[in-house]
């Protein structure tokens, strides 16, 4: 009898968190387009371990998905998760006292890439980026000496530089020696595009570990350093 009336007494407790577990939810929606910019769609999901643990400010995670996310002003991203775990909040500031970790994934589509990468380069001839299997690749027409020659098109992959806060687009070598391109025109391409993708601006402390092309689209894989999310502001 003792273990049912224990069992009952948290499942009541967890039903009684459950309202305040929603405003926190509400609460963290309102608060997204802010730190990640506008979104067809946002959906939070907070847990925490007690009622009373909520009223002091601490959550075991929150769970945010985004669709349709301008993350970056040239460009939306299809999908974004966000998870976070070991929260506290700071109740008289209402900031983030502390994150234990907070992980993200993204998906950005072929023809969102492209339109970030033409926008912020539009003096470059024919530029065009296209994700190629597991590859991005680079369609550009180079000017050496001031002159333009041929289109090129160079493949390749991205790679986290700064910390995670941008991409670098760097050619697949190996490829390179079985359709030889000048170096000039390779380094006439890197320079020009690069960073391919730039996060450092963001109120969100993105830092990406991974970049990977798979289905068409560029997935990409890291963190938010929790030194640098902790302060960040609760309310408008």
């Amino acid at each position: 009898m003792k273990r049912i009336a224990l069992c009952f007494a948290l499942a009541l407790l967890c039903c009684c968190a459950r309202p305040g577990e929603k405003k926190a939810e509400r609460a963290v929606e309102e608060l997204l387009p802010e730190y990640l910019g506008a979104a067809q769609s946002y959906s939070a999901r907070v847990k925490a371990a007690s009622l009373g643990a909520l009223m002091r400010g601490r959550v075991r995670t929150v769970t945010i998905i985004g669709r349709g996310v301008h993350l970056l002003p040239e460009c939306t991203v299809a999908e974004l998760r966000i998870e976070a775990a070991e929260i506290e909040v700071d109740k008289g500031s209402q900031s983030l006292k502390s994150v234990g970790e907070a992980h993200f994934f993204a998906r950005i589509e072929e023809k969102e890439l492209d339109r970030l990468v033409r926008t912020r380069r539009p003096k470059l001839a024919d530029l065009k980026i296209g994700l190629r299997g597991s590859r991005v690749s680079v369609r550009i027409t180079p000017e050496i000496f001031g002159y333009p020659t041929v289109p090129v098109q160079v493949e390749g992959s991205l790679l986290a530089r700064s910390g995670g806060a941008a991409l670098d687009f760097e050619p697949d070598k190996a490829r390179l020696l079985i359709v030889p391109i000048p170096k000039p025109v390779l380094d006439f391409v890197a320079e020009r595009i690069n960073p391919v993708v730039d996060f450092s601006a963001l109120k969100a402390p993105i830092r990406v570990e991974r970049a990977d092309v798979e289905g068409g689209s560029l997935l990409l894989r890291g963190y938010l350093p929790p030194e640098r999310v902790t302060g960040l502001g609760l309310v408008r």
